[in-house]
């Protein structure tokens, strides 16, 4: 009787006795049988809530491994299928995605889309166009998967049929905007792809003149208008796009291929290198739109696409380090080879992500030794920008003026570098200086609210040039209505000139805005102050010390709500007492 006692109890957590115990009661057998299936559906109820919480609380890792656990025993439900590969490729694990994507039962595959489209990146990957083509052959419920099958099926039928590849990559992004954009400049691409570069330098330049520029449309068409023998053009075009829109590294290198006279012929894309351009423009808006880190899961497929394509991998270590996933951040862009275009602008941003890791003295170190190595106006910008991150604003100023020099040398005036160093002059308490830089940069950018609010606002501080600093700051206020610091600005700047009414009506609407900013809170509480609203003022107050971060602005608050409290207490009037 033990013995079978014993037996059914080991039955009961092994699976296997149930079939290597066959003179077992039936009754044993049975709970036995029921008991596994419970304990695995309470596995299969633990990892899936395990994976749900890491995806809600943004742990990536854990929520992958426990997504693909969750997949091998709920194959063919197609929710848990698409999470599992999303989550395994918002990790950056692409093979691991497909091999997972592979194992789907058919009937699973057909009704999701995600793996769909991944095991049709492989097939291009791998050079099967036909495989391929036929995970794309099925309808797209999300039209931005469908963009991207649309581009996938273009570039696997280019070699067949050209027309009919381009017609469809042209069409690839419909009539959104920016996607349209993206679709009519790898359309052009791939006419150069195919030879047919004069009309290809037509359709780009037709772009250009509209003003719609992707700066991979500006680099092709400066590059064929450079080996076509027009270099002035070409350099035109180049010029054009940084005034208008920056310095892009790839931009950079083909002008100094122009003035060397060894331009590179413009590269023929296989299928898999023209996909995950197109995954990446497409991808690219994602980044800076609030998508979290969303967009690694399709820079991820770029990259694994193309492992050559870093102007996609400086966007995805970008994602994942505002996603503070930053130590998988600074590995992405260490990945990025000394060879590449983009390796001197990766390493920028390497230095401020290790910044915001805090590790502060390796950030300096890689920005100056990159600046030693490349002399890069961009890295002496970040060099100046994370000295003036860290308070030594007299660093920061120096280096700011050596651009202002070499740019003034070369007729160029950029007006965020004279903004840049007005700053740091006015923490170094050098006001005519900085008001001089201020002023140059609104001159240069006169629509701009920040520089309008900054020069407005440290006039009003100043107690100087009331009337003119208020209107700087109602126009700012004007063309960025729903800033909540430039409302701050002009809240502040009623209460300076005594309008405390006022001062309240946009105080308030700023705290509104930005409900977590110790000085717009300190603001709003001054205010309140003003006016006999004592409790109030003294409620703003502790919500901006329960914020505030710099010590000396914490014992100045609380002065104030001890000051205050002191007050209040002893005056059992409505009149206010000083300010405390």
């Amino acid at each position: 009787m033990l013995r079978t006692l014993l037996l059914s109890v080991s039955c009961l957590t092994v699976a296997s006795c149930v079939s290597s115990a066959p003179n077992l009661p039936p009754e044993i057998l049975a709970r036995a049988e029921a008991d596994t299936m419970l304990r695995s559906e309470i596995d299969t109820l633990s990892t899936y809530a395990v994976a749900k919480y890491a995806g809600l609380t943004d742990d990536a890792q854990t929520s992958a491994r426990n997504y693909a656990r969750l997949l091998r025993n709920v194959q063919d439900d197609p929710w848990v299928a698409e999470q599992a590969i999303f989550s395994v490729l918002r990790v950056g694990e692409v093979r691991r995605a497909v091999t997972l994507a592979k194992r789907l039962p058919p009937k699973t595959l057909d009704e999701t889309e995600l793996p769909r489209l991944l095991l049709a990146v492989d097939a291009t990957r791998r050079g099967d166009p036909n495989a391929a083509l036929a995970y794309l052959n099925q309808p797209w419920r999300n039209d931005y998967h469908a963009m991207l099958a649309r581009s996938l099926a273009a570039w696997n039928l280019l070699d067949e049929d050209p027309k009919a590849a381009i017609l469809l990559q042209q069409q690839a992004g419909g009539d959104d905007g920016l996607y349209t954009l993206m679709g009519q400049t790898l359309g052009a691409i791939m006419k150069a792809n195919t030879g047919d570069t004069e009309s290809a330098l037509s359709d780009l330049g037709y772009l250009f003149d509209l003003s719609a520029r992707l700066a991979l449309g500006v680099e092709a068409e400066a590059r064929l208008l450079a080996l076509a023998g027009d270099e002035e053009k070409a350099l035109q075009r180049l010029a054009a796009f940084r005034t208008e829109v920056g310095r892009h590294p790839a931009h950079t290198a083909l002008a100094q291929q122009i003035e060397y006279g060894t331009v590179a012929p413009m590269p023929v894309y296989s299928a898999a290198e023209g996909t995950a351009i197109a995954f990446y423009l497409a991808t690219a808006p994602q980044a800076t739109q609030g998508y979290g880190d969303i967009p690694a899961v399709y820079f991820a497929m770029a990259s694994y696409l193309d492992p050559d394509l870093d102007v996609a991998k400086t966007l995805w270590a970008d994602v994942l380090d505002q996603s503070d996933r930053r130590i998988e951040a600074i590995a992405l862009l260490e990945s990025i080879p000394e060879r590449s275009v983009h390796h001197t602008s990766a390493q920028g941003q390497l230095a401020w992500a290790l910044r915001r890791e805090g590790r502060d003295d390796e950030a300096l170190t890689v920005a100056r030794e990159t600046l030693a190595r490349t002399d890069n106006r961009n890295i002496r910008v970040q060099l100046a920008d994370l000295l003036q991150s860290l308070g030594r604003d007299g660093e920061a100023e120096d280096t700011f003026t050596d651009i202002i020099e070499a740019d003034e040398a070369e007729g160029h005036y950029d007006w965020r570098i004279y903004y840049a160093r007005g700053g740091a002059r006015e923490r170094l308490g050098e006001w005519p200086r900085a008001e001089n830089d201020l002023q140059t940069a609104m001159n240069l950018r006169p629509d701009n609210p920040t520089i309008l609010n900054y020069l407005g606002y440290s006039w009003i501080d100043r107690g100087i040039n009331l009337d003119e600093g208020l209107a700087l700051i109602e126009t700012a206020l004007r063309y960025a209505p729903d800033n909540g610091a430039i409302t701050d600005s002009l809240g502040w700047a009623h209460y300076k000139l005594g309008n405390y009414e006022r001062a309240i009506f946009y105080l308030e609407r700023a705290a509104e805005l930005e409900p977590t900013i110790p000085e717009i809170l300190d603001h709003l509480g001054d205010a309140y102050w003003q006016v006999g609203r004592f409790k109030e003022a003294g409620f703003q107050w502790e919500r901006a010390l329960k914020y505030a971060t710099d010590e000396d602005e914490r014992e100045l608050l609380s002065k104030k709500l001890a000051g205050g409290i002191a007050l209040l207490q002893a005056a059992n009037d409505v009149s206010a007492p000083a300010y405390p």
